[in-house]
């Protein structure tokens, strides 16, 4: 599945995860792993919460790096896919209670 920009996220809610320093570590219970994200994979992972689309995402990360919004948004859909294929993200509910993707 290739993640859209236009895509909302929300986070897997059978993982436990926490921050140390200025990085997330998750834990997915069910297989017993553990995911390091560094500074700005947390800084994604801590704006994640269901309601933001990719592109809301990348703008947050051109506000807090210097980054063009070209490369913020690609590295976050990058990023994206990798949590979602490894099952840390979900396609957000939409209020019709389908997926929104």
């Amino acid at each position: 599945m290739n993640v859209a920009a236009g895509g909302i996220w929300q986070k897997n809610p059978s993982l436990a995860w926490r921050e140390i320093d200025d990085e997330t570590v998750i834990i997915s219970p069910g297989e017993s792993v553990m995911h390091e994200l560094n500074d700005t994979g947390s800084f994604v992972w801590k704006n994640i919460d269901g309601q933001r689309k990719a592109e809301d995402l990348a703008a947050l990360l051109v506000e807090q790096y210097e980054v063009t919004l070209e490369t913020a948004l690609a590295d976050t859909l990058s990023l994206l896919e990798e949590l979602y294929t490894r099952k840390l993200l979900l396609p957000a509910e939409t209020s019709s209670g389908g997926a929104a993707l």
